[in-house]
């Protein structure tokens, strides 16, 4: 499966020119995929500080995560980590037709049985995690890109918010992932937009906290 976020995608080029505009050092990266996509776009932006950076990448699927290692391995600044972002303790949704399907932050086009596939994998998957990575640490950083599990990009930004000073989205309108963080940051007089686009794949956007 080729990566999305890439170089030449729009969203990827406004990380980059979001990265190099605001001097950013220091990134965490919730679903990291195998390195290929949106890593290699922080790589690019970061490697050349003058300062050590730090990109902690994120993954929790262990064969993903194995290519991720290998991907980055020639770069020590940044840190693959193989665990879930949240445990099912800090899953907002809780029931799939109320919380969901018929949630108003429901802009997925696929068929309810599809979703509702994807909703117990999830669930499958976060019974078994004891502690995510968000919960287990109180780390800061300048950015957080949300990129992870369908129905935990809410539950993300959520312990996420205050941690960070720039929040990019990926499936940020025509998704659940991110759809209401999407929305509450617009209504939050706190955040304003950088770049935003609802027409790259499933709509992306990339906020900033004011000063």
């Amino acid at each position: 499966m080729p990566a999305e976020i890439t170089h030449d995608d729009m969203f990827g080029q406004a990380i980059r020119l979001t990265m190099e505009a605001g001097g950013f050092s220091s990134v965490l990266e919730i679903g990291s995929f195998d390195g290929l996509g949106s890593t290699q776009v922080f790589i690019e932006a970061l490697r050349n500080r003058e300062s050590t950076p730090r990109l902690v990448c994120l993954e929790a699927n262990r064969s993903k995560y194995d290519s991720l290692c290998l991907n980055t391995i020639e770069h020590s600044w940044v840190m693959p980590v193989w665990q879930s972002s949240i445990s099912l303790a800090s899953l907002t949704p809780q029931d799939f037709d109320r919380d969901v399907w018929n949630s108003p932050y429901n802009g997925l086009a696929y068929p309810r049985d599809t979703v509702r596939g994807w909703w117990e994998q999830t669930q499958r998957h976060l019974v078994t995690v004891s502690e995510g990575y968000l919960e287990a640490t109180s780390d800061t950083f300048d950015v957080v890109l949300i990129d992870g599990d369908e129905f935990c990009g809410y539950d993300d930004f959520r312990l996420v918010k205050d941690r960070c000073r720039c929040i990019m989205l990926d499936d940020a309108y025509s998704a659940f992932k991110c759809h209401r963080a999407n929305r509450e940051l617009a209504a939050d007089p706190a955040w304003y937009p950088i770049w935003a686009d609802s027409t790259v794949r499933n709509g992306a956007a990339i906020w900033m906290r004011r000063k």
